[in-house]
C-alpha cells in the first residue's frame, strides 16, 4: 500500500460526551433503509454497558477502551416517526422523528449541487415542497488526507418544506419526489455534491491503486499526511519543472514583478475581464500577478502567514522565488505560512500565478484582506499596488496538488462520503464529469471503480443511475475529437457492462452557453424512468438505446436498434452520424432509417473501422425513441 496504514486507517472523530451518541448518518429526523439490517455505530462511557431501542426492539453491545461502539438494526418495515434511545452508565440520550422507508445517495459535480431555486419554474417546485415523508441531508463540503468515520460538522437532515428545499440539490430532490410519490414510503435524500470536483476526488486510495496509474499522487498524499511543508516544497519543484519545459524555460517566480509585460493592476481586486485591458476582455488561461514591498532587517529575520484572499480559480504563489503553496478553488481564501528565511531585508517580491478556465478569473480579494502577518504580530497591508502580465497561451497538463479539494485525489471521499460507508441504501446517482473532458479517454475505468466502491460501502446490489453529459460548447461543424463526448461514452460503457448500472441520457437538455443548463425537471424525469427500468417496474433500455452490433456490406454499413419505434426529427433521415477509419480520420455519413434498422452510406476513399453517432460537445442529433427519449450518443467498431 502506498499510503501506509498511518494515512489510510480511517480516523474516528470521538468527543468527550457527557451522554452516549450516535456517530454516522443516523441523526434525528433521519430515514434508514427498510428491510435490511442497518449497522449503527456511536460513542459511550469506555468499557460500559450500551442499551439502543427503536420501536420497540432492543439492543445491547459494549463499548471498547475508547468508548466506540457498534451494534445493528434488524430489518423493518417501512414506518415511523420512532424514538431511537442509548444508554449507557453515564445517562441517555435521545434521537426523535426516526422514519423507516428508502434512502438514496445523489452526487457529483455543480449540475448534482445546483439548487432548486435555479431551476425552471422554481416558484411552483418550492410552494409544492411540503412533505414530511421526505427528509433531506446535505453534507458539507469539507475534506480530509485520511478517511473519517463521523460526518462534517452541521450535517443534520431536515423534512421537505420549502424553506429546505429551495437551496437542496434540484436533481436530487426531483427524481426522489417522484420516486416517492410511486412507492409511498418515507423517503430520505443525502446530497454529497461539490462543483468542479473531478472524480478522482470521490474515490479511495485504495480505488486509485486498483484503476492504476496515481502512484505519484498517492505518494504525495502520503507525503502531505507526515509533513506538509515538505509535501508543498516537492511540489512547487515539479510545478516549476513543468512550467520551464513548455514555456521556453521561464522562471517569472524569481523575478520582480516589472519590465516587459507588466501592468498596473487595478486598485479594487476583480474579475479580470473587467479590467479596462483588451487583452483580458473574454480571456481564460493565466495571469501572473506580482508585488514588491520593503521589510527592515529585524523583519526579514521573522516568519508569517501571508493572506491573499479569493482566487478564481487556481493560484500558485511564491514569495522571493520561495514556492509557498498552491490552491484549486473560489471559495476558499489562501493563507500561506512563510517560513523564517524566506523573507529578506529591502526588497521583497510577491508572484502568483492564476489560472482561470470558465467564467470570472482572476484576484478576487478583497483588497482589505490582503496582508502578510509576521511572527511577531505586525501586519503589512498588501491589497494594493499590484501588476499583472498576461500568458496569451494556456498550455495543457501541469501537475495539480493531490491533497486538494475538487482536483484532488481521494480528499473528498475521505470526508464527505466514506463516512456513509455501511448505511445501507436504496440507490444513488451519479451527474459528474464536466471536469474530466480534458482526459475522457481515462473516465471509464473511473466510474466503474467508483460503482464497485459505493456497492462495497452500501449494498452489493445497489442500483446506480449515471446522468450522461448534456451537451454543451462548440458545435462540431466538421467531424472531430470531443473531450464530453469521451466521457459519455465512458458513461455508456459503464452501464452497458453493469446490469444495476442505467443511465440517464440528457443529450437534449444542454445549453451549449451555460455549462448548467436549468432544465433539471427532464434530468429527474430521465432518472426515475431508469429507475424504474433497473427495478422491473417498466420496460426500456436502463443503459440507453443504442445497436449492440455495426456490420459493413460492401458500400454501406448496417446496425440494428433494439427497438423499432424510433422516430426522425426535423428531417426525413437520422443525421449526426461518422465514420472515422483507424487512423483517427472521420467524415460525415450519410443515414436512413428502416424500421429497426439503420443504413449508413460509406464516405468515399475512407475504410471505415468506427461508427459514431451525437459526436460532439454540442452535437444536434435528431433520432429519438417514440417517447422523446434521445437515441444514445454512441462509439462502435464496425465489423
Amino acid at each position: 500500500m502506498l499510503l501506509g496504514c498511518a494515512a489510510i486507517v480511517p480516523a474516528l472523530q470521538l468527543s468527550a460526551f457527557a451522554e452516549p451518541a450516535l456517530t454516522g448518518p443516523v441523526l434525528r429526523s433521519a430515514v434508514v433503509q427498510r428491510e435490511v439490517p442497518v449497522p449503527l455505530r456511536g460513542s459511550a462511557v469506555p468499557g460500559s454497558r450500551v442499551l439502543i431501542e427503536l420501536a420497540g426492539v432492543e439492543m445491547v453491545t459494549q463499548a471498547d477502551k475508547k468508548g466506540a461502539w457498534r451494534t445493528e438494526l434488524p430489518a423493518m418495515q417501512a414506518g415511523g416517526p420512532y424514538t431511537l434511545s442509548i444508554q449507557d452508565s453515564s445517562g441517555a440520550s435521545r434521537y426523535d422523528d426516526i422514519l423507516v422507508g428508502d434512502v438514496i445517495l445523489c452526487s457529483g459535480q455543480s449540475n448534482m449541487e445546483f439548487p432548486v431555486y435555479r431551476a425552471l419554474n422554481p416558484d411552483r417546485v418550492i410552494a409544492s415542497a411540503d412533505n414530511p415523508e421526505i427528509r433531506l441531508m446535505t453534507i458539507p463540503q469539507v475534506t480530509s488526507i485520511r478517511p473519517l468515520e463521523a460526518l462534517p460538522e452541521g450535517t443534520v437532515w431536515e423534512g421537505a418544506t420549502p424553506e429546505t428545499v429551495r437551496d437542496f440539490s434540484a436533481v436530487c430532490y426531483l427524481s426522489g419526489k417522484a420516486l416517492q410519490e410511486d412507492s409511498g414510503v418515507p423517503l430520505g435524500l443525502i446530497d454529497a455534491s461539490w462543483g468542479g470536483s473531478q472524480i478522482e476526488a470521490w474515490l479511495s486510495a485504495d480505488d486509485l491503486e486498483r484503476v492504476g496509474g496515481f502512484s505519484a499522487q498517492l505518494e504525495q498524499l502520503f507525503l502531505f499526511a507526515q509533513d506538509k511543508h515538505a509535501a508543498m516544497i516537492a511540489y512547487g519543484e515539479e510545478w516549476e519543472h513543468w512550467w520551464r519545459a513548455f514555456y521556453d524555460g521561464d522562471t517569472t517566480w524569481a523575478d520582480d514583478a516589472d519590465g516587459t509585460g507588466w501592468k498596473p493592476a487595478p486598485a479594487e481586486m476583480a474579475d479580470w475581464q473587467t479590467y479596462d485591458d483588451p487583452e483580458l476582455k473574454d480571456h481564460l488561461g493565466r495571469v501572473w500577478f506580482g508585488r514588491s514591498f520593503t521589510l527592515s532587517a529585524v523583519q526579514a529575520r521573522e516568519g508569517g502567514a501571508l493572506s491573499l484572499g479569493l482566487f478564481d480559480d487556481t493560484d500558485a504563489t511564491w514569495i522571493n522565488g520561495h514556492f509557498l503553496g498552491s490552491t484549486s478553488s473560489w471559495t476558499d481564501a489562501r493563507t500561506y505560512d512563510v517560513p523564517a528565511g524566506f523573507l529578506k531585508a529591502g526588497k521583497n517580491t510577491i508572484i502568483v500565478n492564476v489560472r482561470n478556465t470558465y467564467g470570472p478569473g482572476g484576484m478576487m480579494g478583497p483588497t482589505d484582506a490582503v496582508s502578510l502577518k509576521l511572527t511577531s504580530g505586525n501586519i503589512l497591508p498588501l491589497g494594493r499596488d499590484w501588476s499583472y502580465k498576461v500568458i496569451s497561451e494556456d498550455k495543457p497538463g501541469g501537475p495539480q496538488p493531490p491533497w486538494e479539494s475538487v482536483s484532488g485525489y481521494t480528499t473528498i471521499h475521505n470526508a464527505m462520503t466514506a463516512p456513509l460507508a455501511g448505511y445501507p441504501l436504496r440507490g444513488a446517482i451519479w451527474y459528474q464529469g464536466e471536469s474530466n473532458t480534458d482526459r475522457g479517454e481515462r473516465y471509464e475505468p473511473l466510474l466503474g471503480q467508483l460503482i464497485a466502491r459505493w456497492r462495497e460501502d452500501f449494498g452489493a446490489d445497489l442500483p446506480v443511475v449515471v446522468v450522461q453529459l448534456p451537451g454543451y460548447g462548440a458545435m462540431p461543424d466538421e467531424p472531430g475529437p470531443s473531450g464530453w463526448s469521451d466521457v459519455r461514452e465512458a458513461e455508456r460503457i459503464v452501464a452497458r457492462n453493469d446490469p444495476l448500472t442505467g443511465l440517464a441520457v440528457t443529450i437534449d437538455a444542454g445549453d451549449r452557453t451555460d455549462i448548467h443548463p436549468p432544465n433539471k425537471q427532464l434530468v429527474a424525469e430521465r432518472v426515475k424512468d431508469v429507475f424504474d427500468v433497473l427495478d422491473g417496474q417498466q420496460e426500456g433500455f436502463a443503459d440507453g438505446i443504442a445497436p449492440s452490433r455495426v456490420t459493413r456490406i460492401q458500400g454501406f454499413i448496417k446496425m440494428e436498434m433494439p427497438s423499432e419505434g424510433l422516430k426522425v426529427i426535423g428531417s426525413d433521415r437520422p443525421i449526426a452520424f461518422q465514420a472515422c477509419d483507424i487512423s483517427g480520420r472521420c467524415e460525415w455519413a450519410e443515414a436512413s432509417l428502416n424500421g429497426r434498422s439503420i443504413r449508413i452510406e460509406v464516405p468515399a476513399d475512407l475504410e471505415p473501422a468506427v461508427v459514431r453517432y451525437c459526436w460532439g460537445d454540442t452535437p444536434f442529433c435528431n433520432l429519438f425513441s417514440d417517447t422523446n427519449v434521445p437515441v444514445v450518443p454512441f462509439s462502435l467498431v464496425v465489423d
